[in-house]
């Protein structure tokens, strides 16, 4: 049975594999090719030392499957493993993630979307979001990097009941 539960220091290692696929697998083809080398196991794990969020991950005999994260009223990251992708993992987190917003006292949730995201796009479009917006948002680059970059993103709400 799937439970949903706040992370844990021991839920790193999953938390960072599955956000290097899940990046890899939606974006890699969405950026410039300079920012691929910038994408290693060990970057993603910078990126989540480095986030302010709040994650839940689901799990099923103590397996991480996938994890969201929110941080006020924006729900900033929802990955499934690939071997849990479609198996109604992403839209129970993402169920979580809203209730969790609205329990802090928000009426509206918000998130980013990279544009040619078509997967997520879709997802979030069957679930009730609805774009807002478009801009070009900077992308996360590790200390030392050289180059900055951008990508087109859609910005979309959700009323929460």
């Amino acid at each position: 049975m799937i439970e949903i539960r706040p992370a844990e220091p021991g839920d790193r290692a999953a938390i960072v594999e599955i956000l290097h696929h899940g990046w890899h697998d939606g974006h890699a083809h969405l950026v410039p090719p300079e920012v691929l080398p910038l994408r290693t196991l060990d970057c993603i794990d910078d990126i989540f030392g480095a986030s302010t969020d709040t994650f839940y991950v689901a799990e099923d005999d103590a397996r991480v499957l996938g994890f969201v994260a929110i941080n006020g009223d924006e729900l900033t990251k929802l990955f499934i493993a690939r071997d849990a992708r479609g198996s109604g993992v992403a839209e129970k987190l993402m169920l979580h993630g809203e209730r969790m917003i609205a329990e802090n006292g928000f009426a509206v949730a918000r998130l980013l979307c990279q544009v040619g995201n078509v997967p997520a796009e879709k997802f979030y479009a069957r679930t009730g979001w609805v774009e807002d917006h478009r801009r070009h948002y900077p992308l996360w680059m590790p200390k030392g990097a050289t180059g900055r970059f951008t990508a087109e993103t859609m910005c979309l709400h959700k009323k929460l009941t």
